[in-house]
């Protein structure tokens, strides 16, 4: 079954090749600088990695068993290979995705992609360290993965998400499918920071079911390229979703958020809130769609996207949509671009204090709002430090 989604993948990536900036999702990103890497060599050679009670660790997109030996809840998961699997729903991935030809590339690609999954009424309070190492084989690789988290019934579930690479450039491809089964509470957290000159492009595909509790924060800082695709399908009904990023760029760095939340059932809610700060010559874009079904009565979503521009050279181009085919709902959006308010600059300098600190007091109450809001502690101590970093880099 693999091996026919792999070769009509290829297929549909031969015919289409690299996105270009006529369709909708890539009109702010290029791709062209994608042709200059290659598929990564099977071939690596293997690295030992050192692993802690509480990490799962991948090399190279693929899942380092050795690290369930140590990890402390090892008897609450069912690990397989994802040619193992029998049941075609589970490989099911987004149509829209499908229509991506990278996403295509990434699926034709990746090898020895693994199912996780999380038995029924696991309730683990820890929150588990995902650590993704990169190594590189040869100059310019692209690394292809994709891997499925299964969340059964009745578990709560916090993960933080980190790339681990060392000072080279490749072309990060990650595809990650997320199944959220009844009752369930996932707290998904990703920090990046990365000093290299990775290309970064993720798709990851969230499906809901019923009463679910979803939260994805993430935090990226320092980061060359990175774009990122997100849908959420909310399926049935009594679930909540929200999605909180802090993009800081400096440079000519590049970030590019594209999510998508498609309510199909009623009373469920949904919330997007998206920060940018951007310095010298970095970019950022914010795709953010919600489409709301006929019949997905008491809705209630919004979308928050603010951006802070520290140089005239940097630029933040911003899209939030919504389609709604139902009566009974409550939805906004909302988006805001500007520079640092010369009026609260001037209220600090009033009293005592210097024009550089005035600044940077601004910057970080922006930023920290919506750190504030994300689900996890211990991402929101990663990201304070972060911050400071980034400011005062």
């Amino acid at each position: 079954m693999i091996d026919s989604i792999k070769k009509s993948s290829l297929e549909f990536f031969n015919a289409n090749g690299l996105p270009s900036k006529k369709l909708e999702n890539w009109k702010f990103t290029s791709s062209k600088n994608f042709k200059n890497f290659n598929k990564s060599s099977s071939k690596a050679e293997k690295q030992k990695i050192e692993s802690d009670e509480l990490s799962i660790v991948f090399v190279n997109g693929v899942l380092d068993k050795n690290s369930l030996e140590n990890f402390k809840f090892s008897d609450l998961l069912e690990v397989k290979n994802l040619d193992e699997l029998n049941k075609k729903e589970l490989l099911y991935c987004s149509e829209n995705f499908l229509k991506e030809s990278m996403f295509n590339l990434g699926i034709s690609e990746f090898e020895n992609g693994s199912y996780i999954s999380f038995k029924r009424n696991s309730v683990i309070e820890e929150v588990i360290n995902i650590k993704n190492y990169f190594f590189e084989n040869g100059n310019n690789e692209r690394v292809s993965s994709f891997n499925i988290f299964h969340i059964n019934e009745g578990s709560e579930i916090s993960i933080i998400e980190e790339d681990i690479k060392e000072n080279h450039s490749i072309f990060n491809l990650k595809l990650n499918k997320f199944i959220c089964e009844n009752s369930t509470i996932f707290k998904y957290g990703k920090s990046f920071n990365d000093h290299s000159q990775t290309y970064s492009l993720s798709y990851n595909y969230y499906q809901i079911k019923k009463d679910v509790v979803l939260s994805v924060d993430s935090i990226i800082t320092s980061s060359f390229f990175n774009k990122e695709f997100i849908e959420v399908d909310l399926n049935n009904s009594g679930s909540d979703a929200k999605i909180n990023i802090l993009n800081l760029g400096k440079e000519e760095q590049h970030v590019d958020n594209n999510i998508l939340i498609n309510h199909n059932a009623e009373h469920c809610t949904s919330f997007q809130h998206v920060r940018n700060v951007l310095d010298n010559k970095s970019t950022a874009v914010f795709n953010g769609k919600v489409i709301v079904a006929e019949g997905a009565q008491q809705t209630d979503s919004n979308q928050s996207n603010k951006n802070l521009l520290l140089s005239l050279e940097s630029n933040a181009f911003s899209n939030p949509q919504l389609e709604i085919y139902a009566d009974d709902v409550s939805c906004g959006h909302g988006s805001t671009t500007g520079a640092l308010d010369e009026n609260s600059i001037f209220y600090l300098r009033a009293r005592g204090i210097d024009y550089s600190s005035a600044q940077k007091i601004l910057i970080k109450a922006f930023a920290k709002e919506v750190i504030d809001d994300f689900s996890l502690s211990s991402l929101q101590d990663i990201s304070e430090i972060a911050l400071d970093s980034w400011i005062d880099g």
